[in-house]
């Protein structure tokens, strides 16, 4: 039986024990896997730098992860689905069910379940007893609850790419003001009203906080609905209103000048998975955070978090690769690799954000030159 199949099988009995699955699939074998794509959301979620083929929550809300195979090259699925287990409550291995059962016992004793398929679908399904390396799944959880629990957040937190976070209510209060809009309007009305030349970036980063939905034409989500609320009551209902609060800012921080209005970004900040890892991983730091000891503790801790939020497309690559092959530390001890594989504003418009939403101290420095000019012991982050 081949590994196609096998997948098909495996799909069926996931969906008849209600668990939610992702699927992962490289693009060049996406005509083979056609079926599964067809009924299955695809994922780029990685454990120890490699993408489970199948990646979800159980029906108990525990996160499992399958590494499927055909009939060949078993052991090296065995290895996989061991892997696994340092980001999953349960890792399987699936595999043709002739084949797989000369196996049991092995990865019985190495924590890891069994599913067997035959041609009328999955035969042998043996839950592994619990894992005990559990290293990074929370950053799992999180990734998945993305995806799963959030459905009207957009995007990771690595597209807020603007320094000042009150930009990302522009089109909250553009859509309050003159009901839904299509791209094209949004960003006029936001640069005609607000006098500001990036809206489509204040738009993206008002989906990525779960601000809007829509694709022909925008509208507020729920969450949406109460940033308005309160931009309402603070007396904010123009964007000429709202610019005159960004001038009123300046140089200072939202958190400073206008609290309210910055326990109202934090809070759509919070909501996102991601982003409360990374608070998780900057308290375990603090109070001062020095930059490759934030690195060193993502990469261990929260692997995608990392991969998501800090990589460059191609740092992204290259830093999968260094944790795949076992090199995790290389990333953060190697100052030519992290800078190379950082992206610059993280340095600059990210710290900006986090002071404005009173994440960091007002008197953390940014960094808003060449990345290789970047020296962490002087600008170290501060929590408030």
């Amino acid at each position: 039986m081949d590994e196609a199949a096998v997948f098909e099988h495996v799909v069926d009995e996931l969906d008849t024990r209600g668990y939610q699955p992702l699927v992962h699939v490289p693009g060049a074998h996406r005509e083979t896997y056609a079926n599964v794509l067809e009924r299955c959301e695809t994922h780029s979620i990685t454990i120890a730098g490699r993408y489970p083929d199948v990646l979800g929550f159980t029906n108990a809300d525990r996160v499992f992860a399958i590494e499927v195979k055909g009939s060949t090259e078993l052991l090296r699925g065995i290895g996989q689905a061991m892997k696994y287990q340092e980001g999953a409550h349960v890792s399987y291995l699936a595999a043709a069910d002739d084949v797989v059962e000369q196996h049991t016992n092995l990865l019985q004793s190495k924590g890891v379940g069994v599913i067997g398929a035959a041609d009328g679908g999955v035969t042998r399904w043996s839950s592994p007893p619990s894992s005990e390396s559990h290293e990074q799944v929370v950053d799992i959880e999180g990734q998945l609850s993305v995806r799963f629990r959030h459905s009207d957040i957009g995007g990771d937190i690595a597209s807020l790419s603007l320094a000042q976070p009150l930009n990302y209510l522009a089109p909250v209060v553009a859509v309050a003001e003159h009901g839904p809009l299509a791209e094209d309007e949004l960003v006029d009305v936001i640069e005609a009203e607000y006098g500001f030349g990036a809206g489509n970036q204040a738009r993206r980063s008002a989906s990525s906080l779960g601000l809007l939905r829509g694709d022909a034409r925008y509208e507020l989500t729920d969450q949406g609905d109460l940033a308005s609320t309160v931009l309402r009551g603070y007396g904010v209902t123009s964007l000429s209103e709202l610019d005159a609060i960004k001038g009123e800012v300046g140089r200072s921080t939202v958190v400073e000048q206008h609290r309210p209005l910055a326990i109202l970004l934090r809070n759509c900040y919070d909501r996102h998975p991601e982003f409360r890892l990374l608070l998780d991983a900057l308290r375990k730091e603090g109070p001062e955070v020095y930059f490759p000891g934030l690195l060193r503790r993502l990469v261990h801790e929260f692997p995608n978090v990392f991969l998501n939020t800090f990589c460059t497309r191609s740092g992204r690559k290259r830093a999968r690769k260094l944790i795949s092959a076992g090199r995790v530390s290389q990333i953060y001890e190697d100052e030519t690799v992290w800078k190379d594989v950082v992206r610059t504003n993280v340095l600059f418009n990210f710290v900006q954000q986090l002071k404005h939403v009173g994440v960091l101290a007002a008197e953390t420095r940014s960094h808003s030159g060449k990345i290789r000019e970047y020296d962490p012991d002087e600008k170290p982050w501060i929590l408030r």
